[in-house]
């Protein structure tokens, strides 16, 4: 089952926004957001003195690539799970920003899907309450390293991640294409040599 750990701010009735940190494959809500080795380098933590007014998360959820390492749940299942989390955690009373890795900002958009569509209106509000997703190294049509690991699926016991991130997916490929229509104002940011894509959510 999905976790919500608590960075900075999480228990301030008065906080502003909910900041979201929401790993990919192969990864877990601290070791993705610090540098190796070294767990004083967290910058979840940096965002929450800077800014004391916001509550600063990090999701944890099992996303291995490979069975022998351990658990991955299909893509819808796992946002369903995350969903229920984030409503017991009372996500979604006020606004809310996302940083997702990889397989985090498919997560994250499947989740806002299911939480318009599917009628439940404590997941309504998470997706009315969303002001911004930030992307980081997402493949929102999937991965060609993934058909190259899926080949070799039998050997490496590949998880349903695997699978799911295929490239050219027609999950993935239905999944942006619902994203992309789904009235966003979109603008990019450049840093480190990686393209950012900052999408607000309404």
């Amino acid at each position: 089952m999905a976790q919500l750990l608590t960075i900075s701010g999480c228990n301030n009735p008065d906080r502003e926004l909910d900041l979201i940190f929401v790993h990919g494959l192969d990864g877990d809500g601290r070791s993705t957001w610090q540098a190796e080795d070294e767990p004083d380098n967290f910058w979840p933590d940096w965002l929450g003195e800077e800014y004391p007014n916001i509550g600063v998360w990090s999701l944890d959820y099992e996303a291995n690539a490979i069975k022998w390492k351990g658990h991955a749940m299909p893509l819808y299942d796992r946002a369903r799970d995350c969903l229920d989390r984030f409503d017991l955690e009372e996500i979604g009373r006020r606004p809310i920003g996302f940083v997702c890795h990889s397989l985090g900002g498919l997560l994250v958009k499947q989740m806002l899907r299911l939480a318009k569509e599917f009628g439940n209106k404590d997941w309504q509000r998470i997706a009315e309450q969303t002001q911004f997703i930030v992307f980081l190294s997402t493949p929102h049509s999937g991965a060609d390293m993934a058909n190259w690991l899926s080949h070799l699926g039998i050997l490496l016991r590949t998880s349903v991640s695997i699978q799911e991130l295929e490239a050219h997916n027609p999950q993935l490929l239905q999944l942006n294409t619902w994203y992309c229509n789904a009235e966003l104002s979109k603008f990019k940011f450049f840093a480190a040599n990686a393209a950012i894509s900052v999408q607000r959510f309404r």
